[in-house]
């Protein structure tokens, strides 16, 4: 339990485990940032009403192989040679059994294969929420570096202001005005190149959101890669949660029930009926027994392919936990590296934070506006590697918290 609350902390935890849940919510055991956008995004995507409805016409398609076959019907009649000799009229009705452990066979078989059908959804459901983990990372990056890059652009406008009214009083030359026009004009593009980039984020969460708009404007990561759990806790939960390893699993079972119903449809089926024979004021009814001889049905190789395809499963299954453990290391490898370097340069940046007092000596005449220009220029290029080294870092846990969904 310790396990799956600190992974919780960082991950939604969606368990749409039949196609009842209708309102497919997302829940999360702590806060998310991605909550409500998450939830927006189950209600209104396209393609996971699209597999919604497949789940829900492969789990009716299984269960209609546990009902009896229909019943038949035959009416015959029958006409008298030569000239005299009465017509006869005939009536049947039969109906196919089941030997009652054929049918707790496919009961269990229908059971499995319900099984692969759900975990498979929700392995779908999981590549889609995903990708909407990673843009949702990438659009608070984005409204970061809006939120930077404005305020920066207000910074070179009141510079530029500034100068405006010295160039009028003669103060400074034509040369050092352009430069501040300059800076102004270059922050105001940067500006509008990010938008840019934000609305193109924007635009495809807009898509996973069944075409309609996602209202988020948040600037926060919903977590840090320092609130992780350990690799090990990690690698835990992700193999017990996995939708992936669910459904390889549950093929298991399918194989298995498949190898016991063919051993068991081996036994003769039978069928019972009612017939009538119509002769003028003579009529015949009882009763029939019938059943089949089971001598073309092969049987043994039926079983034995079933066998086989258990074996294949059980080494699909072997595979799937392998790449899982690797992508998971990978992953988390990636993630704390990443995180190192934003947290470097986080330090770094704010023992050297004197954007605030190149700006007032600037208006104090204390500094030239080049040696401003210059250093200003490098805190920028600074701070935005800042933004661009924790957003990876986020990118990497946004990974992990794929995982888990």
């Amino acid at each position: 339990m310790k396990v799956l609350w600190t992974i919780l902390t960082i991950a939604l935890t969606l368990v749409p485990l039949s196609a009842k849940a209708q309102d497919h919510k997302v829940s999360a055991r702590h806060f998310s940032a991605w909550q409500e956008p998450m939830q927006e995004i189950v209600r209104h995507n396209k393609q996971i009403a699209v597999l919604r409805s497949q789940l829900q016409a492969q789990q009716a398609a299984n269960g209609s192989a546990l009902r009896l076959p229909d019943p038949e019907a035959e009416v015959a009649y029958l006409f008298g040679s030569p000239k005299g000799v009465p017509g006869r009229t005939n009536v049947s009705l039969t109906q196919e059994l089941s030997w009652s452990v054929i049918l707790g066979h496919r009961r269990a078989l229908a059971e499995a294969e319900n099984n692969i059908a759900q975990h498979t959804y929700r392995a779908s459901l999981q590549r889609i929420l995903a990708e909407a983990d990673r843009m949702l990372t990438s659009l608070v990056y984005s409204n970061q570096l809006c939120a930077e890059l404005a305020l920066r652009d207000s910074i070179a406008r009141d510079i530029k202001r500034l100068y405006s009214e010295k160039f009028q009083r003669g103060d400074i030359n034509q040369m050092e005005y352009n430069k501040v026009c300059i800076n102004a004009s270059m922050s105001q593009a940067e500006l509008a190149r990010a938008e840019n980039e934000r609305t193109q984020v924007q635009l495809a969460l807009q898509a996973l959101n069944g075409g309609k708009t996602l209202h988020f404007t948040g600037r926060h990561y919903p977590a840090s890669i320092h609130a992780l759990p350990s690799l090990d806790s990690l690698e835990q939960a992700a193999q017990a949660l996995s939708p992936t390893l669910a459904a390889a699993q549950a093929a298991i079972l399918q194989s298995r029930a498949q190898e016991r119903l063919a051993r068991a449809e081996a036994l003769p089926q039978l069928t019972v009926g009612f017939q009538g024979e119509y002769i003028r004021q003579n009529n015949y009814s009882g009763i029939s027994l019938g059943f089949t001889l089971p001598l073309w049905g092969n049987t043994r190789q039926r079983v034995r392919q079933a066998k086989l395809q258990t074996e294949v499963q059980e080494l699909s299954l072997s595979d799937a936990q392998q790449q899982l453990s690797l992508a998971i290391r990978q992953k988390y490898a990636g993630a704390q590296a990443l995180q190192r370097t934003a947290d470097e340069l986080q330090v770094r940046l704010a023992d050297s934070s004197n954007d605030q007092l190149l700006r007032r000596s600037l208006e104090l005449g204390q500094i030239s506006l080049l040696d401003y220009l210059l250093e200003v220029s490098f805190y920028y290029s600074a701070r935005t590697a800042q933004l661009e080294a924790e957003r990876d870092a986020q990118l990497a846990v946004a990974e992990l918290r794929g995982i888990m969904y």
